[in-house]
């Protein structure tokens, strides 16, 4: 009992230590919007946001999903077999992201044609291509320093890249003038120097060896999760092309502020995620591992809507203070695209179920019936409702994303998780967030009225959750 305490008690502090080193890194991400929205036109706003998320979704082709065959078997493996074994993953992910990066360059012209309906921004697309090297180098080399607990080491990697980027923003965006092509050129020096420096502080975890055993072994735990994956970045970034379809690059610049915004929420799903998995892998041996899975439901989701709640009622106020009046329609969508990643978080925790039994095959089937529901809303919803249509499918696809996986979890490994109470939870934060989205005003003392209004109705919920997660360690 002592042990499974301190393993919570692990993944508590894991959590807050990896936030430390996440949240500077969102922190100087929403210091640059000023510079950001100073510097561009909506519209430009849109094109940088596109190339992204297009960038974003062939770096997708290159990991195959095989960065969670090194979280998933990496503690299964013993000194010298380990550092094959990253070895193995690392060389198989840098070799197919080398061949996408040569694929991007050579058709730059056309990416930029079909989606920003000239070639101008093709330089954009081959930039943001030879980063992908570097990015996915960075996210492996972090992995392993979190799987071996070298908090200070990814704390120090996440935050020189973080100082190196606002740096060289600054000097190619404001002192240089150099717009677009200075602002993928400073992610592109940003992201070199620290995979540089992260695989520096790796050095001794690899072994230069190939092993085909190891790969076969990850590569059958990684594809069948891969379409799931796929359809995770459909999810995500269709948006993005049915704005573009339908509307403009300009509508697609105010949702992408709305993103930066209501991202403050991805912060808190990569940070858990980056602790959940390390965490759930080491507790499966504890008797009581599913009350202690359940508990963390009932724990996260009050504070977490909570914190949406906030960002829902002060966003308006957000933008003026840290971006630009012409962005000021994006206000309105903060808070439901901040709920919409809010289920990301919860979905970590009931999505349980496939990965311990190792019936990945599910995770992907799951994520395709919430991506057939993300297509069908965007298509109806950007058609008849423009952009509020957009932030709620993006919404509603993720909630049917979170119940099909609490409806497998249950199926294929009963954790008996409390869903009438996630649902109630869910309801106030969700009508406010609706309200401000369909062009509610909020007065400021309705907004503080709101904001200890719904404080004093979660902290009950966290309370009786939390003494029920007391009884768990009796």
């Amino acid at each position: 009992m002592a042990k499974t305490f301190w393993k919570m008690r692990e993944l508590i502090l894991n959590f807050f230590s990896y936030s430390f080193a996440v949240a500077l890194e969102r922190l100087c991400s929403f210091l640059l919007i000023p510079l950001y929205a100073s510097t561009f036109t909506v519209a430009e706003f849109g094109v940088i946001d596109i190339v992204q998320t297009t960038i974003g979704v062939v770096l997708i082709f290159a990991f195959l999903q095989l960065e969670t065959s090194l979280q998933r078997y990496y503690y299964e493996y013993e000194s010298k077999e380990r550092k094959i074994f990253a070895f193995t993953i690392f060389s198989v992910i840098l070799l197919l992201v080398l061949l996408l990066v040569l694929l991007v360059c050579i058709y730059a012209e056309t990416l930029s044609v079909l989606l920003c309906e000239n070639t101008q921004y093709a330089y954009a697309f081959r930039i943001a291509a030879i980063q992908m090297p570097f990015s996915a180098l960075s996210t492996l080399s972090l992995i392993l320093l979190r799987f071996e607990n070298k908090v200070f080491l990814f704390a120090t990697s996440v935050i020189i890249k973080s100082i190196l980027l606002i740096a060289l923003m600054f000097v190619f965006l404001r002192f240089s003038g150099m717009g677009l092509q200075g602002f993928f050129m400073s992610q592109l020096l940003a992201v070199f120097f620290s995979s540089v420096l992260s695989l520096i502080f790796i050095r001794k975890l690899l072994a230069f060896s190939f092993s085909k055993t190891a790969f076969l072994k990850s590569l059958r735990y990684a594809i069948p999760q891969f379409p799931a994956r796929v359809g995770v970045s459909i999810n995500s970034s269709s948006n993005r092309f049915f704005i573009l379809g339908y509307l403009d690059t300009y509508t697609l610049g105010i949702f992408s502020m709305a993103l930066k915004f209501g991202s403050i929420m991805q912060l808190f799903q990569q940070t858990f995620m980056m602790a959940w998995n390390q965490f759930l892998f080491k507790i499966l041996q504890k008797e009581n591992h599913k009350k202690m899975i359940q508990s963390m439901l009932d724990l996260l989701s009050p504070p977490l809507f909570f914190l949406v709640s906030c960002i829902t009622v002060f966003s308006q106020d957000l933008i003026k203070v840290m971006a630009d009046d012409k962005y000021l329609d994006s206000s309105k969508y903060v808070g439901m695209l901040g709920l919409s990643i809010s289920f990301l978080v919860l979905t970590e925790i009931v999505n349980v179920g496939p990965k311990i039994v190792q019936k990945t095959q599910y995770i992907s089937i799951n994520f395709f019936m919430s991506l057939i529901v993300n297509i069908v809303t965007l298509f109806l919803g950007v058609r008849f409702f423009a952009l509020p249509g957009v932030a709620f499918s993006m919404f509603l696809a993720n909630a049917v994303l979170c119940a099909i996986s609490l409806i497998t979890t249950e199926y294929l490994y009963r954790v008996d998780f409390h869903w009438r109470l996630l649902l109630f939870t869910l309801m106030p934060v969700l009508a406010l967030s609706l309200y401000v989205m369909l062009g509610g005003d909020l007065t400021l003392g309705m907004k503080w009225i709101c904001v200890f209004t719904l404080l004093l109705l979660y902290i009950p919920f966290f309370m009786s959750a939390y003494t029920r997660y007391k009884k768990i360690m009796l």
